[in-house]
């Protein structure tokens, strides 16, 4: 009688959740729907009550934020929301604050020349990836990660846009020449990635595997102008995203603006269906979140216009938006990219279940590392 009871009251109290969790999505503005495929970049060191990245979270119920130390703008060290240890922690125990989802607060953070956590302010001095190919040791990479994860849990961060997995073409690549790439053997990407992401598993942060489907032979650099690898990519360039998806270590792929004709005779790979839903999802079989890489970098924006951006890319099958708002700066960035998201549902050019589905992985991206309000 009284187990009779008690498995009725759990199955009332199961109901009643239930029912909360559905009034509250039904409670939810659009803006607070869409809101939620959005990662925002923004400047101060400090986040107020009163700043514009707290009511973006507030009012738009954010993904999460994306920090940089430097301000392109700007210049200079400490320029944009980074100056030492004890801030860091300060900055994204107030971001934590405003959420009432969990905040993903990501970072670049692969070491060497993308570097977020400098010497200046007070971290140690990372590698580069290209200098843990060289060593080759996996002893090294062990040591490598486990400084990175580290510094990043303490800081509050739960999410790094890392590891690259573009293969190495040479110092006349923009990834090449920048010690970004690891090492032109697939199979030693492949090794050393997955050391990086089991031991940012273990901090429970999120990595990133990039930039999908590999623009290691590029020349030109996506920041600044339209990146055609038509005539240097080739499969080959796939075997790092292909193994570490086989393998259940990557959560999360970053797609890259780069163009390929033999892919997509019209779209880079960040607007394409056939690259994202179809090679991605279908052929690799990756089930994660995919997340684009700056809209307003210019292989992009000089291009298309943010809707316009924005329609492609969701139907296309990307989950978030990295906003990071550190290109070309403009203080209503944010703003004006959820209410082309909301036109967008509103005129049914993106059906709602499509951003439905993206926030299901997100939401069980962020359960699976612990992240909540």
């Amino acid at each position: 009688m009284v187990l009779f009871f008690f498995s009725d009251l759990i199955d009332i109290i199961i109901q009643e959740s239930n029912k909360s969790f559905n009034f509250y999505q039904m409670n939810q503005t659009l803006e607070q729907l869409v809101g939620q495929l959005i990662i925002a970049g923004f400047r101060g060191t400090e986040a107020s009550p009163n700043s514009s990245i707290a009511k973006y979270i507030q009012e738009y119920n954010l993904a999460g934020v994306i920090l940089y130390d430097e301000d392109v703008k700007i210049g200079g060290l400490g320029s944009r929301n980074i100056h030492s240890e004890e801030q860091l922690k300060e900055l994204t125990n107030q971001l934590q604050s405003f959420s009432r989802d969990g905040l993903l607060i990501s970072i670049d953070q692969e070491g060497g020349s993308v570097n977020r956590l400098k010497l200046e302010y007070g971290f140690p001095e990372i590698s580069s990836w290209n200098h843990m190919g060289f060593l080759d040791n996996d002893l090294m990479t062990k040591q490598f990660s486990q400084t990175i994860a580290m510094y990043l849990s303490d800081c509050g961060i739960n999410m790094n846009f890392a590891p690259v997995l573009d293969l190495h073409y040479g110092p006349e690549t923009v990834i090449g020449k920048t010690g970004r790439a690891i090492s032109s053997n697939p199979k030693t990407v492949i090794n050393h990635a997955r050391i990086f992401c089991q031991f940012m598993k273990e901090m429970n942060i999120i990595p990133c595997g990039k930039h999908f489907p590999g623009q290691g032979t590029a020349s030109g650099d996506t920041h600044e102008r339209y990146t055609d690898i038509s005539d240097s990519w080739t499969v080959r360039d796939l075997l790092p995203f292909d193994e570490l998806i086989q393998s259940g270590d990557l959560d999360m792929i970053m797609v890259s603006h780069t163009f390929d004709d033999k892919l997509d005779p019209e779209f880079p790979a960040s607007l394409s269906k056939e690259i994202i839903s179809t090679v991605l999802r279908q052929d690799l079989g990756f089930s994660g979140v995919v997340i684009c890489d700056d809209p307003s970098m210019k292989a992009i924006s000089d291009h298309y216009d943010l809707e316009t951006t924005i329609e492609l890319m969701l139907n296309a099958g990307i989950d978030l938006f990295c906003l990071g708002n550190n290109l070309n700066y403009d203080p209503d960035y944010i703003p004006n990219s959820v209410e082309a998201m909301v036109s967008l549902v509103n005129n049914r050019k993106v059906l709602e279940n499509r951003i439905q589905e993206s926030i299901e992985r997100i939401n069980q991206l962020k359960s699976n590392y612990n992240i909540h309000g």
